[in-house]
């Protein structure tokens, strides 16, 4: 292992006193650049501040739409989560007056759901008529 590798490790797990990572303060700032660098590193895009608050929240909140779309697109992004307050990005968006995240939050959530290739409901069985 290597001393980057360690130095970037710790950097990534380090918190603010309110609990928040360097990934939150860059989504809150719009810095897309270090928020993609961060990602990258292997920074959680789902870990929760002292308030319950993730990433993707301060991005939605101060409407940054490229750092939503960033966030999106890691596979393990839970854009369902709620914060302390029961607030979810797709809320915290809308209340911010940012309706572009707010519908790209809503496609997100209800069309680009994949099926598990485990999940029973894969296949699709075609019972014949019955004819009466």
């Amino acid at each position: 292992m290597s001393l980057n590798h360690l130095v970037t490790q710790t950097y990534l797990k380090k918190s603010s006193l309110d609990g928040q990572t360097a990934l939150m303060l860059a989504a809150s700032q719009g810095r897309t650049e270090m928020v993609q660098m961060l990602l990258e590193c292997g920074a959680s895009v789902n870990t929760q501040d002292n308030e319950g608050s993730t990433a993707m929240m301060c991005a939605c909140e101060h409407g940054h739409t490229d750092i939503v779309k960033l966030l999106l697109a890691q596979p393990d992004c839970d854009a369902t989560t709620a914060d302390n307050d029961g607030s979810t990005p797709l809320s915290i968006a809308m209340e911010a007056g940012h309706k572009d995240i707010g519908v790209l939050l809503y496609a997100h959530l209800n069309f680009t759901r994949q099926v598990q290739p485990t999940s029973p409901y894969n296949k699709i069985m075609i019972l014949p008529e019955t004819v009466v």
